[in-house]
């Protein structure tokens, strides 16, 4: 085996100092405790924009005007109000006593099928929402609630899980939570969904009639 030269460089620890993925969307800097999503502060979107401006800005480069901000709340309001009609599909997966579990069951049941990236996005973001709330009122021993697809997204959040209407400052917080968490780039989980999709791992499992959501 060769041995290693002084002048040769040490190989790096782990992925210290690795390019695994170039990406227009976010950048953290760990040591400055600084964190830019579409080149904004996360501070000032956290602060400023409602979860459907943040998605609009993930999706698709940049702000949604006014407009393009009420389209992309009705989007989710009626991904909700679908998601909700159709949990009846989730069989068991919404019975399992941690969270997470639940959560992970019930989103393996959709299915993107032949809809644009923009549809599956939508339907994907919304069905989190009403998937968390159904589980958390299972546990509770409470009836599911139906969405309200005239509130924006994390209103109609809390509506589902507590059975009222949260004040306008809860609603504004959870909106600043979800802003801050929607995108924080190439973390521990993320690099391995992105390393077990790139060996097209997923395609070899079989799943005999799998249950999804249309």
């Amino acid at each position: 085996m060769k041995e290693k030269t002084p002048s040769e460089p040490a190989a790096p620890i782990g992925l210290e100092g690795v390019v695994v993925a170039e990406t227009q969307l976010s950048l953290v800097d760990g040591q400055r405790g600084h964190l830019i999503v579409g080149g904004h502060d996360i501070e000032t979107l956290a602060r400023d924009i409602p979860f459907e401006a943040m998605c609009g800005l993930l999706w698709e480069g940049a702000l949604p005007d006014a407009a393009r901000l009420r389209t992309l709340e009705r989007g989710l309001g009626e991904g909700r109000s679908r998601a909700f009609d159709q949990r009846w599909k989730l069989g068991a997966a919404l019975e399992a006593d941690d969270a997470m579990d639940a959560l992970r069951a019930a989103m393996a049941t959709l299915h993107a099928g032949k809809n644009a990236a923009g549809e599956t996005r939508l339907r994907l973001t919304a069905a989190i929402g009403v998937f968390a709330a159904a589980w958390h009122r299972r546990q509770a021993g409470l009836p599911e609630l139906p969405p309200d697809p005239t509130l924006r997204h994390s209103a109609d959040l809390l509506r589902m899980i507590r059975g009222e209407r949260a004040t306008p400052a809860e609603e504004a917080a959870l909106d600043s939570y979800l802003v801050t968490v929607a995108e924080h780039g190439m973390n521990a989980s993320t690099f391995t969904a992105r390393v077990v999709a790139s060996t097209e791992s997923l395609s070899l499992i079989h799943i005999s009639e799998p249950t999804r959501l249309q």
